[in-house]
């Protein structure tokens, strides 16, 4: 092989490494925007689901914490009752809020990703139940079930409850709409018009929500609810 071929074959060889570099460069953030879809959508299986889901907080809290402060995801928390809340994840700085200013002392935690600033808890004398739920996904009935069980507990001890997910919108939504369901002995349908009067944010159809209908028709129907 004579120098200008040598010369044309590298020519050539970095000009396929180029391509496929560009190809990949392409792929890539597509593959990347497709999974955060799929896992918005629960669609992703559950297994991977909660592993990205867990990778996906990590690197997006800091973005999420900036859009709280800013006001642009909601209300950080909203009150469902006398003894009873709804909202977001709270980190460590948030823990004095919710003690003293809410006298919250009972927190129900379905973050997978996240379990909670514990220690700060520790330091206050407050008690978490951690039922965690893969974002995006729904509260199995034995998880709404329990989470139910320990409100009521909480509450008639006199204690002030807590329940949060990331955003207050579905995975604790689905345990508040239940507990007001429950409380107030109201349908599904009354309840979630109760619950978005309370926080606007929630998700619209929990209602319909297979888990929540169940535990529903377990639980609450025998309490001849109010249509």
């Amino acid at each position: 092989m004579n120098e200008n071929e040598g010369i044309i074959t590298n020519i050539n060889n970095e000009s396929s490494g180029t391509s496929l570099m560009n190809v990949l460069g392409i792929l890539i953030p597509i593959k990347i925007i497709v999974t955060i879809y799929l896992f918005s959508k629960a669609r992703l299986p559950v297994g991977f689901a909660r592993y990205f889901g867990r990778l996906y907080h990590f690197m997006t809290n800091p973005i999420r914490l900036g859009l709280q402060l800013a006001g642009l995801r909601g209300p950080f928390i909203s009150q469902l009752d006398d003894n009873v809340f709804l909202g977001a994840m709270p980190m460590g700085t948030d823990v004095t809020l919710l003690f003293y200013k809410y006298k919250i002392n009972s927190i129900v935690n379905l973050c997978d990703e996240y379990s909670g600033p514990t220690q700060h808890y520790t330091q206050l004398g407050m008690q978490q139940l951690y039922v965690p739920v893969v974002d995006h996904f729904e509260p199995d009935v034995e998880i709404i079930e329990k989470s139910i069980q320990f409100i009521i507990r909480q509450t008639e001890l006199g204690n002030r409850v807590y329940i949060h997910c990331k955003a207050g919108r579905g995975r604790s939504g689905a345990i508040a709409i239940c507990w007001i369901a429950y409380s107030r002995r109201v349908s599904l349908e009354v309840a979630q018009k109760i619950l978005i009067e309370k926080r606007k944010i929630v998700r619209k159809h929990l209602y319909k929500q297979k888990n929540v209908l169940q535990y529903y028709s377990t639980h609450c129907l025998n309490s001849n609810p109010s249509i």
